[in-house]
């Protein structure tokens, strides 16, 4: 939860008041408790038009659907294995 916390906040104070749409890169993330995701899907989205999460192991995989079906983010949220893919995507969420 504490490294959920200092990532939005290192992002929010990066980008300011603005919005944008924003890819998510867990491919290194080994776990997450359902407390960090509740505050990743409302909290944690401020600040994000779209979120594209970057996935590539069946674990991270099935991590990502959990947040993306049960936690339901406020924002559009899908998952990709491409991160070309992701950006593309992203790309009709730009202001």
């Amino acid at each position: 939860m504490e490294k959920a916390r200092i990532c939005v906040q290192d992002r929010l104070n990066y980008i300011g008041e603005q919005v944008y749409p924003s890819l998510f890169d867990i491919t290194q993330v080994k776990h997450s408790t359902k407390e960090a995701r509740d505050y990743l899907a409302d909290e944690g989205n401020k600040g994000v038009a779209a979120s594209a999460i970057l996935v590539t192991s069946p674990m991270v995989k099935m991590a990502a659907n959990i947040y993306i079906h049960v936690n339901r983010p406020k924002n559009p949220t899908r998952m990709f294995t491409s991160k070309e893919e992701a950006v593309q995507w992203l790309s009709q969420y730009r202001a």
